[in-house]
């Protein structure tokens, strides 16, 4: 099981203009010759659409792309896991509108929400690439080294899920269910996608860096791109439309199953998450998963967020290790509120909340009691 969970942690690596002869409908949807779920553009306010990714809930993970079309331009928010998948969002987009794309904005440095820059790159190569300032630490290093691991190791993954399918068991041993099956599918077409892609990926590197705040002006619309602080990594960025009260969220929010994760601050994502409520958002679009209406599922995740903290704060208090940590902390009743009776959503929170949330939250917690020692014994 512990190979398993690693494979599954390797997914967080996931973790002049081109013009047409005229425009289509908003709806408009691209479907790929290679068998992927077609990409449809879904209008949540006059000239904000978001390309909603369709694949179900699993282990491999594709970016929702958002597209701010402007008087003369568009910005784009996210540019998904693969190349072949950024130009199917970039064809939906091209389908809508002959305008160029001047800016991409990446919430955060996981490849499912950058690897896609290099197509936005070679389609608009004088557009910005706009990022929070420590990506440029972050994506180089970790985020190179995660890649890598992924691409040598994520094979493993796929014939796991494989031998699963096959023999209709899950990855913990229980009987396989429909759901499962569907999921399983979709990650190993997903995880042969990448590993197919990876040798001709190019990471593009941010061209314009924000530290707490950077403010787009287009006519009379304004888009500010926000850092709240420190939550599903160091890095995260919030794009928020205050005409609209659109809040773009990235992996900040995720459903169904909230997304800690390996690279998480979890001592600090509940109160970034405040912040993000205080706006009072109309619309929040999540990296991952349905448009939100209302803050209800945030207000859930702040709730699973603070007793994570809590919990794991109080283990270190007594001495725990990492080991005693995790037998200690009791996530059950926010698995119920999120995952219900589903197995596979249950899987999903018991590795992405649970196991790396506990232990990101656990090495933050050790480091921070590490830092104030010090700082008494100066």
């Amino acid at each position: 099981m512990r190979s398993r969970v690693l494979l599954v942690l390797l997914a967080f690596t996931t973790c002049g203009a081109l013009r047409v002869a005229a425009a289509r409908p908003p709806q408009a949807s691209q479907a790929a010759s290679d068998g992927r779920p077609a990409v449809t553009l879904q209008k949540i306010a006059d000239g904000v659409y978001a390309a909603i990714r369709p694949e179900p809930p699993g282990l491999m993970f594709d970016a929702n792309s958002i597209f701010i079309v402007n008087d003369t331009d568009v910005i784009v928010v996210d540019t998904n896991i693969t190349p072949s998948s950024a130009r199917a969002s970039l064809a939906a987009l091209m389908k809508l509108t002959n305008k160029p794309v001047t800016a991409v904005i990446n919430t955060h440095w996981h490849d499912d929400h950058i690897i896609g820059n290099q197509v936005y790159h070679e389609v608009f190569p004088s557009a910005e690439f706009i990022a929070q300032k420590t990506t440029m630490d972050d994506l180089p290093t970790i985020g190179a080294a995660n890649r890598k691991q992924l691409v040598e190791m994520g094979p493993q993954m796929v014939t796991q899920l494989q031998m699963s399918v096959e023999q209709r068991k899950s990855l913990t041993g229980n009987a396989l269910t429909d759901e499962e099956r569907t999921s399983y599918l979709s990650d190993i077409a997903s995880a042969k996608r990448y590993f197919a892609e990876a040798p001709t990926m190019q990471v593009v590197m941010p061209t314009k860096l924000v530290d707490t705040s950077l403010t787009l002006t287009r006519g009379k619309r304004k888009i500010e791109v926000l850092y709240l602080g420190r939550a599903h990594t160091a890095a995260d960025l919030v794009v928020w439309l205050p005409a609209e009260r659109i809040a773009i969220t990235g992996d900040l929010v995720v459903s169904p199953i909230p997304l800690v994760g390996s690279t998480s601050h979890p001592l600090e994502f509940g109160a970034t998450l405040e912040k993000l409520l205080a706006m009072k958002p109309a619309v929040l679009i999540p990296g991952h998963g349905a448009v939100m209406r209302d803050d209800t599922f945030v207000r859930q995740e702040v709730a699973l967020l603070a007793s994570l903290k809590s919990q794991v704060e109080a283990s270190v208090a007594r001495g725990d290790a990492l080991a005693q940590a995790r037998k200690s902390v009791n996530l059950d009743e926010f698995k119920r509120q999120f995952a219900g009776s589903s197995q596979a959503l249950g899987f999903i929170f018991d590795n992405y909340v649970a196991s790396s949330g506990i232990a990101a939250a656990y090495r933050d917690a050790t480091k921070r009691g590490t830092d104030l020692f010090s700082t008494d014994r100066r």
